[in-house]
């Protein structure tokens, strides 16, 4: 899986860095879906949602050290305006890259994946919903997708920049979630 993404080059936007990829983990139960890579000096040291970031910094607060998670974006390569500047992956980006994200979660298996925000919600939401995905997805593909659930939350980015106040009860609404669906009593 890494290496077929990893080798992608399905739009342009390899030419500005390559597919930024998490570890494969075989103990994945849940998956945070960004919306797009950022830029980083070394892609082979780098992961999505690091938390050098907002969102990276309270995703590390809600997996609290475990290693049943794992991280990637919707869109793998870093879009870049003329100006070298990250921007929002545009519809054909998204569409492009969204048989990488299938490809991960197909291989992965994970119970849960939350969507961040509604960019890259209602963009997963409409593919596998449209008649030409349910048609052309194997029967495999779809009993994987079935066993998962996928859920939209905030991007934490949202939270940590206009309402940093609800911080920690976000973090706790969203470890209650990851708890109660698997079970666990990690928190």
């Amino acid at each position: 899986m890494i290496e077929k993404i990893s080798n992608c080059s399905n739009c342009n936007l390899c030419d500005f860095q390559p597919p930024l990829l998490d570890i494969y983990n075989e103990q994945t139960r849940v998956i945070w879906v960004g919306l797009s890579a950022k830029k980083v000096q070394n892609i082979e040291l780098e992961r999505p949602l690091e938390n050098n970031t907002n969102t990276g910094k309270i995703i590390e607060k809600i997996e609290s050290n475990n290693k049943f998670f794992y991280k990637t974006n919707l869109v793998k390569c870093v879009p870049l305006d003329e100006s070298n500047k990250l921007r929002y992956p545009n519809k054909d980006e998204m569409n492009f890259c969204f048989e990488n994200l299938i490809l991960e979660l197909i291989t992965l298996k994970p119970q849960i994946a939350f969507l961040l925000g509604s960019k890259v919600s209602s963009f997963v939401f409409s593919k596998i919903k449209s008649k030409k995905f349910k048609n052309e997805a194997s029967e495999q593909t779809k009993r994987i997708l079935n066993d998962i659930e996928f859920i939209n939350i905030y991007h934490p980015s949202y939270i940590a920049v206009y309402k940093r106040k609800e911080e920690n009860n976000y973090i706790n609404d969203v470890q209650n979630i990851i708890a109660s669906k698997l079970e666990l009593n990690v928190y």
